[in-house]
């Protein structure tokens, strides 16, 4: 990055916010806007460095986290208008706009003119600002084209600029991820209860260290014990915490490359006289089946292709004189975090208004994890917890690369199962499974 734009991201955390105003309506929904924008340096876990930054900012009670391509954090205030669980309007159009690592613009909207930057996918630090008048405006555009290289310049058609384009914010919006604001008073409150229980331990000490002293000057010892030699107690290792489900799941888009690229190849797999099925994606492997068609398709064509088609890893085999399987262990693909940011309203709100705007045709229900699972007789485990998620189901003729920006959208999403069907008589070869879990 160069120097200016260094200089741009570098923020004063105790200024105020600038612009006019910190909430504007698009299409009915109330959006934040004015919020400050910093990069995450430790994305495996960014709520100390968040947690810190808002303790040197004034009022500062709301965040949010944007995991994209990059990963950063948004500051908000109560006192500014803004939220809990109020998306950010720079977040829905940086989402909207991932093909663009670098744009600049400027919509009109109900309450002025709002104006938002980005460079290298990162929302620029104070450019994320309502104006009240249009001159403002175009005071603030001007002053970053000083700034070269844009690869999108979004201005009104009126402004007419050369190598500028128009587009809707409501389309964008529709299109982005929903980040939303959340409030931060709790780890506030827990640092101010440990405090507290601080002071109490220490309080109490002091009183048993008062009343020791004076049992010892009412009753002062008229013999010395021998030293009795000391109990060793050896320190119990405490039992690490599980991980949550969603701390450590497989990456979605490792299981789409480690699928993409064999299913075509186990596709291809022809013996005479034998139909393959469906062939299934888990974070295990790939697997198939084929079967039998009527009298035709002798078994010995079926073991010939066997050795002549057999890939490295892969394994078919055959389960009887009519059916035979095939699989191929899957390895390598990483083990991600991703932090639900939703509660399960919102997440609701979130996949009906998909199957509203777009022919998707999700299939989506309300369920809970139990960890570890009840017992046989019904009863639950002393130290059983649950986590609430949607399981979803889509069929569709997308391929799993298509389904990419959908799958990106929430955070804690995991892709359990690809199925892809082979045959020539439909049209919707393809099948997905997977959970999105809620804060």
């Amino acid at each position: 990055m160069d120097n200016t734009v260094e200089a741009e991201n570098e923020v004063d955390l105790n200024r105020s916010m600038k612009g006019c105003g910190n909430v504007v309506t698009v299409s009915g929904q109330k959006y934040a806007v004015g919020l400050m924008w910093q990069p995450i340096q430790n994305i495996d876990d960014p709520l100390p460095e968040i947690r810190e930054t808002m303790e040197g900012e004034t009022d500062a009670d709301l965040y949010c986290l944007r995991q994209t391509t990059v990963a950063q954090y948004g500051i908000g205030k109560s006192i500014l208008g803004h939220k809990d669980g109020m998306p950010s309007l720079a977040a829905s159009v940086a989402a909207a706009l991932l093909q663009y690592e670098s744009f600049c613009a400027v919509f009109k909207v109900k309450e002025g003119w709002w104006f938002v930057a980005a460079r290298n996918s990162l929302i620029l630090a104070e450019e994320d600002v309502l104006f009240a008048t249009e001159s403002e405006a175009q005071r603030a555009y001007s002053s970053m084209m000083a700034v070269p290289d844009w690869d999108a310049c979004i201005v009104p058609a009126d402004w007419n600029i050369e190598g500028t384009q128009q587009m809707d914010l409501a389309d964008l919006v529709a299109k982005g991820r929903k980040v939303r604001l959340q409030e931060i008073n709790v780890l506030r409150r827990t640092k101010f209860l440990l405090f507290i229980a601080v002071v109490v331990i220490l309080t109490l000490g002091a009183i048993i260290w008062s009343l020791t002293g004076l049992w010892k000057s009412v009753f002062p010892k008229t013999s010395i014990q021998s030293a009795q030699k000391p109990q060793v107690i050896q320190p119990v290792a405490p039992t690490p915490e599980k991980p949550k489900p969603w701390e450590k799941m497989v990456s979605t888009k490792g299981l789409i490359d480690k699928c993409l690229a064999n299913v075509y190849q186990v596709k291809s797999i022809s013996f005479p006289g034998w139909n393959i099925g469906i062939i299934s994606c888990t974070k295990e492997g790939l697997s198939t089946t084929w079967t039998k068609d009527g009298g035709s398709g002798l078994l010995s064509w079926m073991k010939f292709g066997i050795d002549e088609y057999q890939f490295t890893d892969f394994s078919v085999s055959l389960t009887s004189d009519s059916t035979a399987t095939g699989f191929l262990a899957f390895s390598g693909i990483p083990v991600v975090a991703s932090l639900p940011l939703l509660n399960m309203q919102q997440l609701n709100d979130d996949l009906n208004e998909i199957n509203q705007t777009t022919k998707l045709n999700l299939q989506y229900a309300q369920e809970v994890l139990l960890d570890p699972p009840n017992r046989s007789d019904g009863s639950r485990p002393a130290n059983q917890k649950s986590y609430n998620y949607f399981s979803f189901v889509a069929t569709s003729d997308y391929t799993p690369l298509e389904w990419m920006k959908f799958f990106e959208k929430f955070s804690g999403f995991e892709l359990l199962k690809i199925e892809y069907n082979p045959s020539d008589d439909t049209t919707n070869k393809w099948r997905y499974e997977g959970r999105i879990y809620a804060k």
